[in-house]
Parts: structure tokens; C-alpha cells; sequence
């Protein structure tokens, strides 16, 4: 059973009288209501053998904006523009129907038009429209945090070689990612460090059209095509076009930095390794980008800001996109690194002197003693990282007597691909809401 009381502030003082179950109660209300406040409340009282509970939901209702008790204060154009109703949104495929631009910037309730009933926000517009907001809707959108975690996203975890070695979904078996709840810990650890090893990836068939790499990369999104082709092998080439496609050192670095929109995850398979060195190295720039903006800020403020081109001129293409080191959301969090020594182009002439300096003590960051994570492949492994956030690089690797594989296979053979992360991103939220 629910009592209502009203209160609408009238004079410089003013009383109000509240029924409750057949007794009055008088309440002053002090001076502080401006005129056009209402404070509609709510009490539930106790049935037979429940202890007293006082459950209490409140407004209050300004020119522009309803303010609930414990939620927060929601604009009228927000409200207005958020309706649910199936003038405003189609009852089959949820999109919207109108546009945020059609909303009036004066759009107000009617003057009796707002009630709080059966859990439910109900709005009668000046105009005659009817909106209904479910609590639960408007307390997911009170607050980013809570719309976050309507959203079911996972928070990235900044690590260190020895946080990153301790985890306990770094490696999973490929058949575990048939099932439900692997896939699940296999994406969770995308999302949140940003490195996963999959061991025990069938390594016999090398060809593009039936690599089982394929397969692997489909089971967490579609894959991307590029000028390297939907997949791709990493072999030591004599006259390469990449020093990827050599057996020397390859530094820190991100791929494909000249794409407007470099692809998010990268995939490779250890297809063959009778090598010696050769070994996979791992960073997370999220981590050094972090340190760098609590030790240095005007050093992350100038890598945030500053443009670097990046290019990638040979073999029949012309590539060329410029990107800041440190990328931003509107927020203020860091997105994105764009850190690629061997594909950056020449700085802009009028490059600030103190970007050289902000870069230098990035690399030195990205360097320190127990910051990277070292694994060498084996035949059947293969590891997924995220592209934007972690650095890769590679040992030098000569071949060792004795690995010499089948006449014209090389001995050191990986298998690539890329994907994005929106149809990864779908399935995470989906399989933890099932699971």
C-alpha cells in the first residue's frame, strides 16, 4: 500500500497536510523551494509481521530538468529525447525514430504531467505525448559508471611482465574455445590485457584458403583484409619489403600505422620453428602511457597533441596517415597508442623541439627492466594481441643444425591475420550476460 504527499511550495512559507493511513501529519517547508518545485513522495508501509521499512521516491522539478532522489537530475530535452514510446522507437527493431535535433530547447511537462507510479517515470508533455521511463532505464543512464556496466564491458587491466605472467587465462587450449564459457575467458582477456596465447592449434595444413588460423580468427570475429591479403605468412625473405619477412631484430612496434584505421587485433600461428632466437617479445604501452601522465603530464600533454606521420611507400602502394602517440576518448582516457619506430615518417618541420623529449622518455618507459613479456612460439601455438595497445617485437633467430623441414619450407613460419574488435566486443557482452 503506498500514501501519496504532495508539496507544492506556495508564499515565502508554507504547510502542508499529508494523509496517512486516516492520520494527518502537518510538515513545514522551509524557504528554500523556489516556486515552481514539487516534491512528490512516497511511502510503502510495512504488512502484517514486516519490520518498519520506509521506502521513499522523490523529485524535485525545475524549468529545464527533473532532479530524482538518488538518481540524479535528468534534463526535460533528455527525457524528452529518450522516450521509449513507439512513436519514438519501433516496437520490432528498436531504432529511433526521431532525430535529437527535432527536440524543442524549451520542451517542458505538462503542468500536472509528471508521476511516479509502479516503478515507472510517467511524463505528460505540453503536447500531449505520453513517455514512460522503467526505473532501471533511468538509473542506467544516471551515471556513466552504471551505464558501463549495464554495457557488460570488461575494464583493461595495465600490466607489467610480472603482473601479465601471473594471470591465469594468458594461455588457453584452442579446444577450450569451442565451448561457451572458454570463449568467454578467451575474449575477457582480450579485453582486459590485451595479450592471449592459444595452445594446441593444429599447424599441418599451411595454405591461406584452409590454414586453420582461419578458424581460430572467426572464433572471435571476422577477419580484416588488407594489402597483405586476409592472411599472410611471416617467413625470412632475402630481399624483403618488411624486416618483418627477415631474421633480424625487430624493435617495438605496432602494425600498419599508415591505415587511417589500423586494425585492432592481431593473430599469428606458429606454423614451423626450428630456429634459434626468435623469441616473441610483448609490452603494454597502456601501462608506460599511464606512468608517463603521473610522472611527466606536460610529456604526455605534448604526445597526446602532437601529430606523427607514418608511411609505408614501397612495392606498388603509397600509404600515409598521421596519428598522436597518445590518442584520447573524450573523456580523457587513453584509447590508442600509435608508436611504430620503422614506419614512421620524417616529423613535421614545424615539430616541437619538446616532442623529441616527450618520445624519448616514452621509449625509455617502454624499455625499463620488467616491462616486457617474452615467449618463443612453438609449432601449434598461437598468440592474439590487441594492436593498438600492445607493442610486439621479435629476437634475431638463426637456424639451428638439424631443423631443416620439408625441401623449400622455411623454418621459422607464421601465419597472420587481423580482425576488429566490434563483433568481439558483441560476443563478449552476449556470452556474459549468459553465462
Amino acid at each position: 500500500m503506498f500514501s501519496w504527499m504532495v508539496v507544492r511550495r506556495k508564499g515565502r512559507g508554507g504547510y502542508v497536510i499529508a494523509q496517512v493511513r486516516n492520520t494527518y501529519r502537518c510538515t513545514a517547508i522551509g524557504s528554500v523551494l523556489a516556486p515552481s518545485m514539487i516534491i512528490l513522495s512516497t511511502l510503502r508501509h510495512p504488512r502484517h509481521g514486516q519490520l518498519l521499512r520506509r521506502h521513499w521516491s522523490s523529485f524535485t522539478r525545475t524549468e529545464e530538468a527533473l532532479t530524482i532522489d538518488g538518481l540524479g537530475r535528468f534534463p526535460f530535452r533528455w527525457l524528452r529525447d529518450s522516450c521509449l514510446s513507439p512513436e519514438c522507437v519501433h516496437p520490432s527493431n528498436s531504432q529511433k525514430l526521431h532525430r535529437s535535433s527535432d527536440i524543442p530547447h524549451d520542451i517542458q511537462p505538462a503542468t500536472d504531467g509528471v508521476r511516479l507510479a509502479d516503478g515507472q517515470l510517467h511524463i505528460r508533455w505540453k503536447d500531449g505525448h505520453q513517455s514512460v521511463f522503467p526505473r532501471d532505464f533511468l538509473e542506467r543512464h544516471s551515471s556513466r559508471e552504471r551505464l558501463k556496466a549495464f554495457h557488460n564491458d570488461v575494464e583493461e587491466v595495465p600490466w607489467v611482465a610480472e603482473n601479465i605472467a601471473g594471470s591465469s587465462s594468458l594461455f588457453v587450449d584452442y579446444e577450450a574455445l569451442q565451448g561457451k564459457t572458454g570463449l568467454r575467458t578467451a575474449i575477457d582477456q582480450l579485453c582486459s590485457r590485451g595479450l592471449l596465447f592459444v595452445k594446441g592449434v593444429p599447424n599441418q595444413e599451411t595454405s591461406d584458403a584452409n590454414c586453420e588460423l582461419r578458424n581460430l580468427a572467426e572464433r572471435f570475429s571476422q577477419i580484416r583484409d588488407t594489402f597483405y591479403g586476409p592472411v599472410w605468412d611471416v617467413v625470412n625473405l632475402r630481399d624483403s619489403t618488411n624486416i618483418a619477412f627477415t631474421n633480424l631484430y625487430l624493435g617495438f612496434h605496432q602494425d600498419i600505422l599508415y591505415f587511417k584505421n589500423p586494425p585492432k587485433y592481431q593473430a599469428l600461428h606458429c606454423l614451423r620453428n626450428r630456429v634459434i632466437g626468435g623469441a616473441s617479445l610483448f609490452v603494454d604501452a597502456f601501462h608506460a602511457a599511464q606512468k608517463l601522465r603521473l610522472d611527466s603530464p606536460e610529456l604526455f600533454s605534448v604526445l597526446a597533441t602532437t601529430p606523427v606521420p607514418f608511411h609505408y611507400i614501397v612495392d606498388g602502394h603509397h600509404l600515409h596517415h598521421t596519428h598522436p602517440t597518445i590518442e584520447l576518448t573524450p573523456a580523457g582516457e587513453i584509447s590508442q597508442i600509435n608508436y611504430s619506430p620503422p614506419f614512421q615518417a620524417p616529423l613535421h618541420i614545424d615539430t616541437p623541439a619538446v616532442f623529441y623529449t616527450a618520445l624519448a622518455e616514452f621509449a625509455r618507459l617502454l624499455g625499463e627492466d620488467g616491462r616486457m613479456f617474452e615467449y618463443t612460439l612453438k609449432e601449434g601455438d598461437a598468440v592474439i594481441f590487441d594492436n593498438r595497445r600492445v607493442l610486439h617485437a621479435r629476437t634475431a633467430f638463426a637456424d639451428k643444425e638439424g631443423g631443416e623441414g620439408k625441401e623449400g619450407e622455411p623454418n621459422r613460419w607464421l601465419k597472420g591475420c587481423y580482425f576488429e574488435a566490434d563483433t568481439l566486443l558483441d560476443r563478449g557482452r552476449m556470452l556474459r550476460k549468459a553465462l
